[in-house]
């Protein structure tokens, strides 16, 4: 079965959280890493926590459009947090980048969508097997792609 755009940005956010909370306990060895110090760090992974909240608030959709839908109207959403933390630019580039990260699902899937001068015909090369998920974007995770 495809993964979806929501179970996507959901396994990306709380894998970004989880490879903070590793930076944290290496932080707070001792060892210094570049980057983000260890408040800065554990705001960030709260940051990630809640947008992964946000993601699994959505109810899961078998429809790809309806799912493409609960998402983008999380973008004001994520777009207030980004505001409310504007003293903190990590921590509000966390929810700015979730924004975006939906932004480029929404495009992907569009691109994705058949056009409108696909008028159905079998013979375009477009014949439909009755696979549901067709029209479904893969969502590659980073650690697929190597």
């Amino acid at each position: 079965m495809a993964e979806t755009a929501r179970e996507y940005l959901i396994h990306r956010f709380r894998g970004d959280a989880q490879a903070l909370r590793f930076r944290c306990e290496v932080l707070q060895r001792g060892t210094k890493v570049p980057g983000p110090d260890l408040p800065t760090s554990r705001q960030m992974a709260s940051a990630c926590d809640t947008v992964v909240g946000l993601l699994e608030a959505i109810a899961p959709h078998h429809e790809s459009a309806a799912g493409l839908s609960a998402l983008v109207a999380l973008i004001p959403v994520l777009e207030q947090h980004a505001r409310g933390h504007s003293a903190s630019p990590p921590v509000r580039a966390v929810f700015a980048g979730a924004a975006t990260r939906i932004r480029e699902v929404e495009a992907a899937e569009q691109r994705a969508a058949p056009s409108a001068a696909d008028d159905g015909d079998a013979d375009d090369g477009d014949a439909d097997d009755g696979d549901a998920d067709d029209d479904r974007v893969e969502w590659a995770r980073e650690d697929d792609e190597a």
